[in-house]
């Protein structure tokens, strides 16, 4: 079984019954009919389905509450997604159909675009949104609907001195998931839930045609076609075979992307792009291996940057952190790039 997660955060019940009921989530993101913008986060919320594979886990949080979905359904080799209309350059590549259109709920105003919508009831937002990514899940362990409250995870998980994505989603629609953090919610799902919401009859929205799934030939070819920092982390995540073999993940690794490798800290706590984890290191709560990625010339600062996450690994597991392996990928080094001796066995400057 898959020990890959996503949490995904929702602000209504009649949301979640929905997506419980079709097993579809697709986040709401301003539609793109150019290129991207520098100031967008576009590819930021892309990043995050590139993470998803076949059978990873979905779990909603609401209002203190976190509920199972199911387990995602599509690929095991690249992004688990599908691309929904064309208003993104990805769906546009596809010629992708709009399978999902959310635009006639009571909760939503419609525009005069298929699938693009205003949310007049979301505090200062009525700026147009799409869906042009969606996931799309179906419970095969028969705990869709199972919730336990929010306390029960964070409780559990609280046992370890350093911070994991769940504990620093504030802010985020969703965030990928450690297995030890996916395995300990299935636990208390299992084992613990309080409560299950009925869902079998919410038919406000219908899936309206076959559905595109994500393909690498929709995507650049290589890194070098990348526009950003975000379009080179959503690129190589959903399509790995862009990266050198050497850094390739397995069938058993869980990727997860913005992982928090610092103390817990009010502000600007360190995180790394890319995280590979597995189970069978350090129970699947730390990284076996970390990719930085840059998409200028790495220097000092850089080089630091990469340093310090050892560092915290090495205080948070000074026996297991010995095997972990940093990667810093850049289209070159600056003469100031350079790795201390103390580290230089474990950090590994990449040139792409």
């Amino acid at each position: 079984m898959s020990s890959a997660g996503f949490f995904i955060t929702l602000f209504d019940r009649d949301t979640l019954k929905l997506y419980l009921n079709k097993g579809v989530y697709g986040f709401h993101m301003p539609p793109v009919y150019g290129g991207v913008s520098n100031r967008s986060r576009h590819y930021a919320a892309l990043a995050d389905y590139g993470c998803s594979r076949s059978d990873s886990h979905i779990f909603f949080f609401l209002k203190r509450e976190i509920i199972y979905g199911g387990q995602i359904i599509g690929s095991e080799k690249h992004g688990s997604f599908y691309l929904n209309g064309t208003y993104s350059p990805l769906c546009q590549n596809a010629n992708a159909t709009l399978f999902w259109d959310e635009s006639n709920r009571n909760c939503y105003s419609s525009t005069a675009r298929k699938g693009i919508f205003t949310r007049p009831n979301v505090k200062n937002n009525d700026s147009e949104v799409c869906q042009p990514y969606i996931l799309m899940f179906k419970d095969r362990l028969g705990l869709s609907g199972n919730t336990i409250s929010s306390d029960q995870l964070y409780f559990n998980i609280g046992k370890y001195p350093f911070p994991l994505p769940t504990n620093s989603i504030s802010d985020m629609g969703f965030c990928t998931m450690t297995p030890f953090e996916t395995n300990m919610a299935l636990e208390l799902l299992k084992n613990e839930s309080v409560g299950k919401y009925e869902f079998s009859n919410y038919d406000e929205v219908e899936i309206l045609k076959t559905p595109t799934p994500y393909r690498t030939a929709y995507d650049v070819g290589s890194i070098s076609e990348v526009v950003s920092e975000s379009h080179m982390e959503a690129s190589v995540l959903s399509n790995p075979n862009l990266l050198n073999k050497k850094l390739r993940p397995d069938s058993e690794t869980t990727l997860c992307r913005q992982i928090p490798i610092s103390p817990f800290k009010p502000f600007q706590m360190d995180r790394a792009d890319i995280c590979y984890y597995k189970e069978s290191f350090c129970n699947g709560a730390l990284p076996y291996m970390v990719i930085e990625l840059k998409n200028k010339n790495a220097g000092k600062t850089e080089c630091k940057q990469t340093e310090r996450y050892l560092k915290w690994l090495n205080k948070c597991a000074p026996d297991d952190s010995k095997n972990i392996n940093i990667y810093l990928l850049a289209p070159g080094f600056k003469k100031t790039a350079n790795i201390s001796l103390k580290f230089a066995n474990q950090i590994h400057l990449e040139k792409i």
